[in-house]
């Protein structure tokens, strides 16, 4: 009997794993409709370290890398992590993505480990495992290229292998790796690091009476991995402490001198209350606060395309039913592990708090905790029912609420958001690159105006331009007139600044060469369009100009869409 009850639960952990596979990787390459900056400075960047063994600027196994000179600065985990697929896989949004979706897989797993450890309850945690795979957050982010897809899984490695290692009286070598690679995948693992070390160091030292040796151990390992960081951090400086906004806000202090100013009383009582101290503090608080509010859980989320849906929360509305039955259901079935749990959800919010307001990347690591409290209120609500029809009723009342939310959530992702926003993903600049790869030889010239090197990248990932030639063109690089740096891969030029179009039209005649133009809508008022490049609502994002081409661009245009599919509005 035992044996089959083992049996049962191993196979119902294989489904909800196969259904966490099925839902990351199903259309992964596909939708989101574009790539993102952010996203492309990991998967160009490791693909080309995997080809070439260098970055995109052509600097040998950096630590840190950018996309963008003077942007956010990439941490290496990520790119170094993705790397090796790209030995087997070809260029892809699908392979770029792969890795975080394997990795959102494993998440699963690792939570319904760490539950089980902790609870030692199979129930509870295949259900956590289940309402994570199912979560509309970690669902949404595993199914992209992004660093806190990383630091999660580092994160919930770290504390089974640290839970594990500790009743096993085993050194820590795998927790402090993996608290390792977490801090260096993402900024936001440096806020969580030591208040989630204290607490899991605590909770083993009572549960498991470990030895002095142990603890010494354990506390020495946090020590090494804290000298590392900070080691990496003085080296770095400031390029890796950006993440941090708030405090590098330098409209701080103009804020407090404009409410001193607007204040009444002696100054000596206005600048008491009100001061650079009092109003960050105010800030931190704010920041924190939201980080856990209804509205960005259960409502709106946050205005940033990229990682909300408009019209939902990061989690389904039920879930606040479950959530504050799972509260006391967790702390009555198990006082100090509920507390671990609780512990976990509180840190979480940490690098929401440095950062700024709420962010659903930012706070990421809460995503990991919120399933275990939803999943112990369904048990908790089945328990309170004791009668056996009323548990029936129960249950198909929860399948059904489950059932619709999360129907609801895949309409809204695939048929919806995915179109509506496309341009957040950058759709525009595929739709751009494709047109330029099927029909630009016909042109002697194609320039991409108001453009950096970022789009440059865009355009080499479509058209599967070899990454030496991407690494030539920035180290040939040019500068404008104007400003900025103009590059070039074979006859497509990118320049940062907008043209003229009559200007081009009198130069290239003087010439006798042809040219294709791309131009974002905010330059060159004066002067209509040929053809426009369009968002899902027809709001023109680029313009295109041609003149004299040896073949036409309306031909051109209809072979690109046809690549492109129905999607595609020119």
């Amino acid at each position: 009997m035992k044996r089959f009850y083992l049996h049962k639960h191993t196979i119902l952990l294989v489904l909800i794993l196969s259904l966490a596979a099925a839902l990351r990787l199903y259309q992964l390459g596909n939708i989101p409709l574009g790539v993102t900056h952010d996203e492309l400075g990991y998967i160009y960047n490791a693909y080309a370290i995997s080809q070439t063994g260098s970055n995109v600027f052509g600097e040998r196994f950096p630590f840190l890398t950018w996309m963008v000179r003077d942007g956010f600065p990439f941490l290496p985990v990520p790119i170094y992590f993705s790397a090796p697929f790209f030995f087997f896989l070809p260029l892809s949004a699908f392979a770029g993505r792969l890795p975080a979706a394997l990795l959102g897989v494993g998440d699963v797993f690792l939570l319904f480990l760490i539950v089980k450890k902790l609870f030692r309850s199979d129930k509870l945690a295949l259900l956590s495992g289940f309402f994570l795979a199912i979560s509309p957050w970690h669902l949404h982010f595993s199914r992209s290229a992004y660093d806190p897809n990383f630091a999660l899984f580092f994160y919930l490695l770290a504390i089974a292998s640290f839970l594990h290692e500790a009743e096993r009286k085993k050194m820590p070598f795998v927790s402090s790796l993996s608290f390792l690679f977490a801090i260096f995948s993402y900024r936001g693992m440096s806020a969580v690091f030591v208040p989630l070390a204290i607490i899991l160091i605590y909770y083993t030292a009572v549960k498991y009476r470990m030895s002095k040796k142990s603890l010494g151990i354990s506390i020495v390992s946090i020590c090494i991995v804290t000298a590392s960081f900070l080691f990496v951090v003085l080296s770095l400086g400031s390029s890796y402490t950006q993440e941090a906004l708030f405090f590098n806000d330098p409209k701080i202090q103009e804020a407090v001198d404009k409410e001193i100013r607007e204040a009444k009383g002696p100054l000596w009582v206005r600048r008491l209350f009100l001061n650079k101290p009092a109003y960050i503090v105010s800030k931190l608080r704010e920041n924190y606060l939201r980080s856990y509010s209804p509205e960005f859980l259960f409502l709106h989320t946050e205005p940033h395309k990229i990682y909300s849906i408009w019209s939902r929360g990061r989690i389904y509305f039920i879930d606040i039913i479950f959530i504050a039955l799972g509260i006391f259901f967790l702390y009555k079935l198990n006082k100090r592990a509920s507390l671990i749990v609780f512990s976990f959800l509180l840190i979480g919010g940490l690098p929401g708090l440095l950062g700024g307001s709420p962010y659903s990347a930012r706070n990421f690591f809460i995503s990991s905790s919120l399933p275990i409290l939803s999943a112990g209120g369904v048990i908790c609500l089945f328990l309170i029912s004791k009668r056996r029809q009323m548990r029936y009723v129960v249950g198909v009342i929860i399948i059904f609420l489950y059932s619709y939310s999360f129907g609801s959530y895949l309409f809204d992702y695939y048929e919806r958001y995915s179109y509506q926003f496309a341009e957040s993903w950058a759709k525009s600049l595929k739709d751009v690159s494709f047109l330029i790869q099927s029909r630009g030889s016909t042109y002697d010239t194609v320039i991409v105006a108001n453009t950096t090197f970022g789009d440059v990248v865009q355009y080499a990932f479509y058209a599967g331009i070899p990454v030496e030639t991407v690494q030539t063109s920035w180290r040939k690089r040019g500068l404008s007139s104007q400003g900025g740096d103009i590059f070039k891969i074979r006859n497509v030029v990118f320049q940062p600044n907008c043209e003229r179009v009559q200007n081009l039209e009198a130069r290239f005649n003087a010439l006798r060469r042809t040219q294709l133009l791309f131009m974002h809508d905010d330059c060159d008022k004066k002067t209509d369009p040929l053809m426009k490049v369009q968002d899902y609502y027809g709001n023109t994002v680029w313009k295109v100009y041609y003149e004299i081409p040896r073949l036409s661009l309306r031909g051109a245009l209809r072979q690109a869409q046809g690549k492109l599919g129905d999607e595609a509005i020119f």
